[in-house]
């Protein structure tokens, strides 16, 4: 089943373990001594950095920026103001395709009722 020879199996075993452990051995070596939270201050704290002289620099406001204005609502269209709609253009009727006294709607119904009453073909 397998295409290695099996001496060459336990090397490679034995390879992968140690590198494994080797992973877990140097981050228990390379951890911190005391865990800190995100965000919380560890107790040595760095030495100061002087500040650098930058004239045109501004500092940053603090303050939330002013909400913006409300837009004024518009006024009510009066009555006798409001627009008129456009004339109707003159199209001609619609015709029927279906000759006068038979029921085009009706005979679809009569048919999906009568495919619906035969069973299905298995």
């Amino acid at each position: 089943m397998w295409s290695m020879p099996r001496n060459l199996r336990k090397i490679a075993v034995i390879a992968i373990a140690l590198m494994a452990l080797a992973g877990f051995v140097s981050g228990i070596l390379g951890a911190r001594d005391v865990a800190y939270l995100p965000g919380e201050a560890t107790s040595a704290t760095p030495p100061e950095t002087p500040a650098v002289a930058a004239p045109e620099v501004t500092p940053l406001t603090t303050d939330p920026p002013p909400p913006p204005e409300p837009e004024p609502e518009p006024e009510p269209a009066k009555p006798e103001e409001a627009p008129k709609p456009p004339p109707e253009s003159q199209s001609p009727a619609p015709t029927a395709r279906t000759p006068a006294g038979q029921d085009a709607v009706g005979d679809l119904i009569q048919g999906a009722d009568a495919a619906t009453t035969q069973p299905p073909p298995y």
